[in-house]
């Protein structure tokens, strides 16, 4: 009796552990990586105007169209930017439609509002020299992932950025659909949207010490349907979320995004996520 209690024992902790083992198996810490594709559009003209933000030399980054930037906006509009726009030009034609009937004079278009230049400003296409690295890196001995003693550090640069600025779409800042930057500083506030939180993270966190290696932008679709840019810091444990719409690193299964691609870390490539 007492070997078959035994055995029944054995055979419950043998379930047990197969079925741990699984759930691990199936939470996936790091993003696997699939096919190499094209960075996104608001990446590769960051890397064209801007190299020290963007990490690579300028070269190595093809240039990219006025149209891409505009159907692959990481906006943060509250829907998609083509929706958007479709919906503007749906708007606007029946807008005029309904002025012609009343005898109206028809305003063909008006010129977009833009906020006075600042210093820091450099439209798309113009290039800006990149810096010199920063001693710090210069210091650091090899790429390796974060442990859990960083935690503290990348929660707080976190939750700093995400309160420091103050959140205000590309169109409105810079009168164009797609932007990426750090964020923006006028009148002594920052603005900016999802990717210029994200590249403003990155850059307060390569200051403070963390590799370069182990930081890289990555694009979601979020439940709206919009296309959101976050920052991803790989630990090792899995690779953890900076996102502007929550105040602590997530693990990036945790969240219910669709995600889309990811750069490859230290570099200019870009891969899909599998």
């Amino acid at each position: 009796m007492n070997i078959r209690k035994q055995l029944i024992r054995f055979a419950s902790v043998a379930v047990m552990l197969a079925v741990t083992t699984t759930a691990h198996a199936g939470a996936r810490p790091f993003m696997a990586r699939g096919e190499t594709v094209e960075a996104p559009p608001g990446f590769t003209d960051l890397c064209q105007r801007d190299e020290t933000t963007c990490g690579s030399p300028a070269a190595m980054v093809a240039p990219t169209s006025a149209l891409a930037m505009t159907a692959l906006s990481t906006a943060s509009l509250g829907r998609t930017w083509p929706m958007a726009m479709a919906a503007a030009e749906r708007q606007a034609s029946d807008a005029a439609a309904e002025a012609t009937a009343l005898g109206l004079t028809v305003v063909e278009s008006l010129q977009a509002y833009r906020p006075e230049a600042v210093e820091d400003f450099l439209p798309a296409g113009a290039v800006r020299q990149a810096a010199p690295a920063p001693t710090v890196m210069a210091a650091t001995a090899s790429p390796g992932l974060l442990n859990k003693s960083q935690l503290k550090l990348i929660t707080t640069i976190n939750r700093d950025v995400n309160r420091d600025i103050r959140k205000a779409n590309d169109f409105d800042i810079y009168g164009m659909p797609e932007f990426w930057s750090l964020p923006r500083v006028i009148d002594g506030k920052m603005y900016g949207d999802c990717e210029d939180y994200a590249l403003e993270k990155r850059r307060r966190l390569i200051e403070a010490g963390v590799p370069v290696e182990a930081l890289s932008m990555a694009v979601a679709v979020t439940l709206r349907g919009e296309r959101h840019a976050v920052l991803v810091v790989a630990f090792e444990g899995g690779d953890m979320v900076l996102d502007n719409l929550t105040p602590w690193p997530t693990p990036w299964g945790e969240l219910n995004y669709t995600w889309i691609q990811r750069q490859i870390a230290g570099s200019a490539a870009w891969t899909t996520i599998s």
